[in-house]
């Protein structure tokens, strides 16, 4: 009889396979986010010269939800056969530790989710090839590959939802971590049912009057705003004509004239302004913003 007993296993073939299979899969995850990133990216740039209270970060909203599946492929990297692209070069398999079956898509992904402890398992694996800490919580190891008479089938039920599950715990991580980067840019949450269009476009002549040599403006108003009774919004985009934003000194004559001018409009305290100064170039755009909030004011 053919002895199919694995070899064991030394600690280099082990870092060499889970140095490949990280460079692999986040190549794939990267592959798979970056035409997001990029159509978000150049969203972001031409809502930021709109939208005075725009986010700068671009790793939100669908783009996330998207750009998460890649790296659900990285935690069912081991999920066929036990085998990762790395270990069917390497001829590694994951199998059960007890019974030496290959191991089941559901295995392999608790045992990857400690992926995420990247330095504490190659430690773990200097002292153990065979099982680092994600194989002693699935109750798997890693052996050499004996090919088997009985070629393993693959439980697809049980990898769609080891996928299922491995993206359902990248977004539990990552909604906290969007909800944040949403509030980033501005903390006042408007009603957007509230625009006011009659009043944006007044506000908008009445700049184009006054300064129009100078600037267009871009203004969107909102008459409500949570918890904030009796108070408007004012979003403000200043497309300048002449580069105001980089040197201090231009920056503050133009808002010394802007901001004035907008409260002959909006009364001080009557009102959440969000304003933005933006100067674009063929090739290139700066920007800076500030708020206008009275709310710690006495």
């Amino acid at each position: 009889m053919e002895n199919t007993r694995p070899e064991p296993l030394n600690a280099g073939i082990r870092l060499a396979s889970m140095a490949i299979d990280h460079f692999i899969m986040t190549f794939i995850a990267t592959m798979i986010a970056m035409p997001c990133v990029f159509i978000s990216a150049f969203g972001a740039i031409r809502d930021s010269m709109q939208v005075a209270d725009s986010s700068p970060f671009i790793f939100k909203g669908w783009v996330m939800y998207v750009c998460l599946i890649g790296f659900a492929f990285y935690f069912c990297k081991d999920c066929i056969q036990g085998r990762s692209i790395a270990k069917r070069i390497l001829r590694l398999q994951v199998v059960n530790n007890k019974t030496g079956e290959v191991a089941g898509p559901l295995r392999c992904f608790v045992r990857n989710i400690f992926c995420v402890l990247w330095f504490v398992e190659w430690i773990v694996v200097l002292v153990n090839p065979e099982r680092r800490i994600g194989d002693m919580v699935a109750g798997t190891k890693v052996v050499k590959y004996v090919p088997r008479q009985e070629r393993t089938k693959v439980n697809f039920l049980q990898l769609i939802l080891a996928l299922a599950l491995a993206y359902g715990v990248l977004l539990l991580f990552m909604l906290p971590v969007n909800s944040f980067m949403n509030r980033i840019g501005s903390h006042i949450k408007y009603e957007n049912t509230s625009y006011n269009v009659q009043e944006s476009n007044a506000t908008e002549k009445l700049f184009a009057d006054s300064l129009g040599a100078y600037l267009t403006a871009h203004v969107k108003v909102y008459d409500s705003i949570p918890n904030r009774p009796g108070k408007k919004y004012v979003l403000v985009v200043f497309d300048l004509k002449k580069d105001y934003v980089d040197e201090e000194n231009d920056y503050s004559k133009i808002k010394s004239i802007t901001v004035p001018l907008l409260y002959t409009k909006f009364p001080r305290k009557t009102f959440i302004g969000q304003l933005k100064y933006v100067y674009e170039t063929d090739y290139s755009w700066t920007s800076k913003s500030f708020q206008l909030d009275w709310e710690d004011e006495k």
